[in-house]
């Protein structure tokens, strides 16, 4: 018999207490047998402790994925807290460099566009009158 994970959490704020693992094969246990089984369980009024049952694999790659979970307590769902992948510091160095060294070329083009047009209309305007 395949029994899924067990999240046990505290009801007033949706911090997760306990994770129970997956079983492949094995006996499911009450909330009960739960608590005289696992220690930190124990320390908690069982009244303020709500348990949310999965199914065998259900989230499996979330739970592998994520940093931490806890339950939205007004939807009870579940909140996977995921890591942020970041480019390692040396490659963003080397790509705002190579941005800047574009950013200055196109400014000095820039530059020589505006000196172009302020002698065109110098020109312009000097050989009118």
């Amino acid at each position: 018999m395949q029994i899924g994970r067990k999240i046990y959490y505290e009801k007033l704020t949706g911090d997760v207490i306990l994770i129970t693992p997956e079983k492949f094969s094995g006996i499911a246990t009450t909330k009960e047998q739960d608590f005289a089984m696992y220690e930190v369980l124990s320390i908690y009024n069982p009244e303020s402790v709500d348990v949310i049952e999965l199914e065998y694999g259900q989230y499996s790659s979330d739970f592998q994925t994520a940093n931490s979970v806890r339950v939205d307590v007004q939807t009870g769902n579940l909140l996977f807290n995921y890591p942020v992948f970041e480019q390692p510091l040396s490659v963003k160095v080397n790509n705002l460099e190579a941005e800047n060294t574009e950013l200055k070329a196109q400014n000095e083009a820039l530059q020589q566009q505006v000196a172009d047009l302020e002698m065109a209309i110098a020109a312009i305007l000097g050989g009118g009158m």
